[in-house]
């Protein structure tokens, strides 16, 4: 079970993404984690991420965020600001007005809606899901469909080739609006597709009457949004009724990785060909603010925000002024966090408290993959966007005697679908798959003992 789990590592020798580095082979030297070739420095750093975590961990923005001008705007104005004597620098850099940070999106901006159309609220205590979503809405599913009917379109421009499109029994939904929906997500495909001639749908309502199962008492009427309209905000309190007679429209939060704002690498020159990276902070988080986003969770501590030219004193100081909420989850590179509990109580925090009231979340290390990657996948499974195991009848025991494999199957989708939204190279490390394994995991115990006390 340890090879199974190593080998979900990115990096892992023989992973997806050193095979696209190095060949067929992967890469000629044996992937060791470091928990195990290097235990004593894993330990200091376990004993560093401890200190962390007893410091100040939100930083809430109580106050009205500032007017801000939009990226074009500082373009605008830098451009008519006199031109400074030439810095000679032998080498480019990447900046935040040359390459605006790269910021990534769990739920396709056009599967939001139909997602959130078909999504329930569940009340019960230890249900391992905040949403039921039926199978045929789960996001990998809806990402498969998207993806064909572009290449369906890109190969009528005679761009590509094409596997053979999924049946229509495969697209079901609950409701009598399954041509609507459809069409929705044709007509929501991405911009450079001509050949797509379907109107857009009017917006249709549907009310959920019935909720899936008992552990569900809450149903909500939803509309199905086009992709291009403003957020629609749940309330901040949701009503206890199995019905309501005129509920507001519903829609998910996004979240969204991102490397760290303001970073600032390689300012002597390129390191095996990669450029230097010299971002403003301000800019960076300007435009995360632009994305909707009003909580990031930064997974830096205070030395490494330093290192990377982003102290905290003014990345504090930003996110006050553009109003954005911070939760500071510091977690050393390479590492996890500290124990499934506790981030999952941070987890369902952000997810009461900002995706169920349609607020974007981003969350960031230093670069947007390993440790941000982590937390986005918890999101993911917690949220409920991802399903959940389809046999969870089984023992206390079970669990606790050593992982199954049908957990690390599920985590091992879930994987593939942040390294699909984000990068091939997404969770990185053995420790970071095992915590994952770990969650799911805890999740299934706490199940259990819910039903026990049923």
């Amino acid at each position: 079970m340890q090879q199974l789990i190593s080998s979900l590592a990115s990096q892992h020798h023989k992973s997806d993404y050193n095979r696209s580095k190095y060949g067929l082979n992967g890469s000629p030297a044996r992937y060791i984690p470091m928990s195990i070739h290097m235990p004593q420095q894993f330990y200091q750093l376990r004993a560093k991420q401890l200190n962390s975590a007893c410091e100040r961990q939100w930083w809430l923005s109580f106050t009205q965020p500032t007017q801000s001008h939009s990226i074009q705007d500082e373009i605008k104005a830098a451009m008519a600001e006199p031109l400074p004597a030439p810095a000679l620098h032998p080498h480019p850099l990447k900046t935040s007005l040359t390459h605006p940070i790269n910021v990534s999106f769990i739920i396709p901006q056009e599967l939001v809606s139909l997602i959130s159309s078909h999504a329930l609220v569940t009340t019960y205590q230890y249900s391992p899901t905040r949403l039921d979503i039926p199978p045929p809405f789960a996001l990998e599913r809806l990402l498969d469909i998207r993806d064909i009917r572009i290449q369906q379109h890109a190969q009528k421009l005679g761009l590509c080739s094409i596997p053979q499109p999924l049946s229509s029994s495969h697209f079901l939904t609950r409701s009598n609006i399954t041509n609507a929906l459809q069409s929705a997500i044709s007509s929501a495909i991405d911009p450079f597709i001509d050949a797509i001639k379907t109107p857009l749908p009017q917006p249709c309502e549907r009310v959920l009457t019935t909720p899936l199962d008992s552990n569900l008492s809450l149903s909500l009427t939803m509309t199905t949004s086009l992709p291009n309209q403003p957020f629609q905000h749940v309330p901040a309190r949701f009503s206890d009724s199995s019905i309501t007679s005129e509920p507001p429209p519903f829609t998910l939060g996004n979240l969204l990785l991102s490397s760290c704002p303001g970073k600032k690498v390689r300012l002597t020159g390129p390191v095996k060909g990669r450029p230097g990276v010299c971002r403003d902070l301000e800019l960076d988080l300007q435009r995360m603010r632009e994305l909707g986003v009003r909580c990031i969770v930064c997974c830096l501590d205070d030395d490494e925000l330093e290192f990377l030219g982003a102290p905290w004193s003014e990345y504090e100081r930003y996110a006050s002024k553009l109003g954005i909420d911070v939760l500071r989850l510091p977690i050393p590179e390479g590492l996890p966090p500290l124990s499934p509990s506790q981030l999952d109580a941070h987890i369902v925090d952000l997810i009461n408290r900002y995706t169920l009231r349609g607020v974007p979340i981003l969350v960031h290390c230093r670069g947007g993959v390993g440790r941000a990657g982590v937390v986005a996948s918890c999101w993911m499974i917690r949220l409920g966007v991802c399903g959940w195991l389809e046999n969870s009848s089984i023992s206390t025991e079970e669990i606790v005697a050593a992982p199954r494999k049908d957990t690390v199957a599920y985590v091992q989708k879930v994987i593939n679908l942040v390294r699909r939204r984000r990068s091939m190279k997404a969770i990185e490390t053995y420790e970071q798959v095992l915590f994952l394994v770990d969650y799911v995991e805890y999740l299934r115990l706490n199940e259990l003992r819910g039903q026990a006390e049923l």
